[in-house]
C-alpha cells in the first residue's frame, strides 16, 4: 500500500483536533452527520499548504508532504 506523509506543526495538529471535537459535539446536539476533508495545495515544488474543512474551511498554513515508499 502506498502512503502520503504530511508533517504538521503542534499548532496545526491542535487546530484540527479541536475543530473535529467542536464540530462533532455540534453534530450530536443537532442530530446531523458531517464528514471532513483535508486538502493539500501545491503551487509548485516546495510551496505547499493545507486546508481542513468540516463545518467551515480552515487554512492551516504551510506544510511539508511527500510520497512514502513501502518498506
Amino acid at each position: 500500500m502506498k502512503k502520503i506523509e504530511i508533517e504538521l506543526t503542534d499548532e496545526q495538529y491542535s487546530s484540527i483536533k479541536s475543530e473535529i471535537e467542536r464540530c462533532s459535539k455540534l453534530n450530536l446536539e443537532e442530530a446531523t452527520m458531517t464528514g471532513f476533508s483535508f486538502k493539500v495545495c501545491d503551487a509548485f515544488p516546495g510551496i505547499s499548504w493545507m486546508e481542513f474543512e468540516m463545518h467551515k474551511k480552515i487554512d492551516l498554513g504551510d506544510v511539508s508532504w511527500r510520497f512514502v515508499d513501502p518498506e
